[in-house]
């Protein structure tokens, strides 16, 4: 009853499988025609490298992209190419960012000097108290305005008022700028604030030059009180935004090339990984075991690729 049992699922292989025989070194034929013994013999040996299973893992390529772009297309073994354009990407966008920051520092300081050269606080008190400029025309341009300015106060006046107060006190007390114990606090608002607003044009030493300046805003035309000295310091302040603004962009760069490159390795992987499936080859075949009388354990089916 056995051998019955036994020839049957020899058939049964031999007929699904297309050719038995057709198997790696570990397998034999498993039925000698000539003695009509079975010869299996023992597959418990240590398996070729060969027929080790391929176990694909995506998310390699695109850690190594992330850590540095180009890094998945190189060890999913895609042209070098790929690698050379994200690498190339990621240092173009490295350098950019450091050269733009530092054009926009270098310009900063400059901007600032000129800033402290030619705008001072006993001036802004004495042109715009002295109405250099029509207030009823302009009526921004006055002490007390919607900005304000930090002051420190020393000596003496440090002990009457605090170390501490705003421009507004300047309103009352316009006669602080000429004992030398108060000083604006020359911050990144003061550098704003002196270019940026029509109440403190009158700081400006060319301001007996001044002219009105219209920009278009939305729908609405805006007037805004200018010198020379001041155009050239909004000039300069503008250059370093737009400098900071490019460098702003070679950051988002340099993030995108690193999603960009590992996104484009996982599929570049999964793609070669279902390349490979479709490209195997399944063979059926008997699993030995020394255990069963007649050496045969079960079928055996194996992946190749």
């Amino acid at each position: 009853m056995n051998k019955i049992i036994t020839t049957i699922i020899l058939i049964s292989t031999v007929l699904s499988a297309g050719d038995l025989f057709l198997f790696d070194d570990r397998f034999q034929p498993a039925f000698n025609l000539n003695t009509a013994d079975f010869i299996l013999p023992d597959t418990t040996q240590n398996v070729e490298p060969d027929s080790v299973e391929f176990v694909n893992y995506p998310a390699k390529p695109m850690l190594y992209s992330l850590i540095l772009p180009g890094l998945g297309q190189y060890k999913n073994g895609d042209p070098l190419w790929k690698s050379a354009i994200f690498a190339g990407v990621e240092v173009a966008s490295i350098v950019g960012w450091i050269q733009w920051n530092k054009q926009a520092e270098d310009i900063r300081k400059q901007y600032e000097l000129f800033g402290d050269t030619h705008w001072s606080l006993k001036s802004w008190v004495e042109n715009t108290l002295g109405h250099i400029i029509n207030p009823l025309e302009y009526p921004d341009f006055k002490l007390d305005g919607t900005h304000k300015l930090d002051l420190r106060l020393t000596g003496t006046l440090a002990e009457l008022y605090g170390e501490f107060v705003s421009s507004d006190s300047l309103v009352n007390h316009s006669d602080w700028v000429y004992t030398g114990e108060v000083f604006v606090l020359k911050d990144q608002h003061f550098y704003e604030n002196i270019g940026k607003y029509d109440q403190f044009v009158g700081g400006w030493d060319d301001i007996l030059e001044w002219y009105v300046e219209e920009k278009t805003v939305e729908d609405t035309i805006e007037i805004i009180l200018m010198t020379p000295n001041k155009n050239d310091y909004n000039n300069d302040r503008a250059r370093s935004n737009e400098l900071l603004t490019m460098a702003n962009y070679a950051v988002t760069a340099i993030m995108f090339n690193h999603v960009i490159s590992g996104i484009e390795a996982v599929l570049t992987n999964q793609r070669k990984a279902r390349n490979r499936a479709e490209q195997s080859k399944t063979d059926v075949g008997l699993y030995y075991d020394p255990r069963n009388k007649y050496g045969i354990g079960g079928l055996t089916v194996s992946y190749k690729w």
